[in-house]
């Protein structure tokens, strides 16, 4: 990875999408509540305010083999 994730405290407004970057040659995804980041090799999965995972982030993960 050429950076570390930004990783900041929840706010309970989590909304994931893709940021269209690449990070270490992943593809990114952003939280619009807090601005966490996300990639699919990191162990947790990001969930929406819904509770629910982005159909997005679902499979991104299934492609990369991590779901």
């Amino acid at each position: 990875m050429s950076r570390p994730l930004r990783i900041a405290g929840c706010q309970a407004l989590c909304a994931w999408r893709g940021t269209g970057e690449e990070l270490g040659g992943e593809r990114m995804f952003a939280c619009a509540g807090c601005g966490s980041e996300w990639v699919p090799s990191e162990p947790w999965t990001p969930v929406d305010h819904t509770g629910e995972v982005p159909q997005a982030v679902q499979d991104e993960r299934r492609t990369r083999g991590f779901g």
